[in-house]
């Protein structure tokens, strides 16, 4: 997720959430033994439901526009991404 000015360019926020297979992580390596993955969340995303996501930032005090994107990717072993799905949005706050 991004949060940027439309006009200069210029990023604001920028964050990340990752979901990978319970005991291996993105390289396809032990992450976590058998007996500590028991005591942990579920970190998979399950196939065709969603899952919202909310990201706390804080904006310049007088900012009127901003530019949100959100790009989710499909990342296979050794950093192999694919672009599934990606959404821009530009917010405007009226002026007080």
């Amino acid at each position: 997720m991004t949060a940027k000015d439309p006009s200069t360019g210029k990023v604001w926020y920028r964050g990340k959430r990752e979901y990978f297979e319970v005991g291996l992580d993105i390289q396809g390596r032990m992450r976590y033994g058998a007996w500590q993955i028991k005591e942990i969340l579920d970190l998979s995303l399950p196939p065709r439901l969603s899952r919202p996501e909310r990201f706390l930032f804080t904006l310049p005090p007088d900012t009127r526009e901003v530019e949100v994107g959100v790009t989710l990717y499909y990342c296979l072993k050794d950093h192999q991404c694919i672009p599934v799905r990606q959404t821009v949005k530009r917010l405007r706050y009226p002026r007080l």
